[in-house]
């Protein structure tokens, strides 16, 4: 499976928030760009992206920032993934006029719709109990 940047850094964004969901305070765009390494601006049209799809929530201000707009659990990377990717993948593969190219057709219809009931089937909150503990590096002398 292939993710574009823009992909992957709306699903590192929105699992930064989700570690962080249920806390009173937003967070910053700054914080995300930097834990992450992701060019602000850049960042920036990812967040309106996941906001226009009602994920994301924002508020404006000094201490403004982005916070989940749902549970982690109710979020499945199908839904962030169309949201910033839309419907770009295309379930048809053979671009020949071939007898057999059907074939592949239907092979790649399964495989797509494979893909998208497994996206579905990944929540959030799954990938942040899979990740390694947060916290500062330890530094062993």
């Amino acid at each position: 499976m292939f993710l574009t940047a823009k992909a992957e850094y709306a699903c590192l964004a929105m699992l930064e928030l989700a570690v962080h969901y249920g806390m009173r305070q937003p967070v910053q765009v700054r914080r995300i760009a930097e834990r992450h390494g992701i060019p602000s601006p850049f960042l920036v049209q990812i967040l309106q992206n996941l906001k226009r799809a009602a994920l994301i929530t924002s508020t404006r201000g000094a201490s403004g920032g982005y916070q989940l707009a749902r549970a982690p659990e109710d979020i499945s990377l199908s839904d962030v993934l169309g949201a910033v990717d839309g419907a770009k993948e295309s379930s048809s593969c053979a671009a020949t006029a071939s007898p057999l190219a059907p074939v592949l057709d239907d092979v790649c219809r399964e495989l797509s719709s494979d893909r998208r009931a497994r996206l579905e089937g990944i929540s959030l909150a799954q990938l942040v109990d899979r990740a390694p503990a947060r916290g500062e590096p330890m530094w062993y002398i």
